[in-house]
């Protein structure tokens, strides 16, 4: 066998080793629910079954899904926030040893749960002025949950 056939039987195997190993990975953790809008994929993750079940039980339930309150809305953001949350988490379930016992929103979710509030109810709150939000307050400004902290699920998730 010649060097050229060596190299190529191992990059065959290689690749192969790749795309097996990652089907696998992905067959494992039910990588096609995440392109799912089902909350339920949510609860894919053991530390998400409090979240979930807390949801179950929550007013939103009937109105809304998971990403409907934690994802942006329009399509290109939603999916690029999909890549990126989906990514950061397969890197801290594979990679870190210490998870939390609950994750915390950061800022970017908070950001868009905030949107998403304002969107889904604007009926109600177009009219509301925040005194907060005058630029001299804009880095204590209130959020919707800041009073309404339990809508969704409980609060510190």
């Amino acid at each position: 066998m010649g060097k050229k056939a060596i190299l190529f039987s191992l990059l065959v195997l290689i690749m192969g080793a790749l795309v097996g190993g990652g089907f696998f990975i992905f067959y494992n953790a039910n990588g096609l629910s995440y392109l799912s809008s089902d909350s339920a994929a949510c609860n894919n993750c053991h530390v998400m079954h409090e979240v979930y079940d807390d949801y179950n039980k929550s007013s939103h339930k009937a109105v809304a899904r998971c990403i409907d309150c934690h994802l942006p809305h329009t399509f290109f953001r939603k999916w690029v926030a999909k890549a990126e949350s989906g990514l950061g988490h397969m890197m801290v379930f594979t990679f870190e040893k210490n998870l939390p016992t609950h994750f915390e929103a950061n800022e970017k979710t908070k950001k868009w749960v905030q949107e998403n509030c304002i969107s889904c109810h604007k009926d109600y709150v177009e009219n509301i002025t925040n005194p907060t939000l005058k630029a001299q307050h804009q880095d204590q400004s209130l959020s919707c949950v800041s009073c309404h902290k339990n809508v969704g699920h409980k609060r510190n998730y």
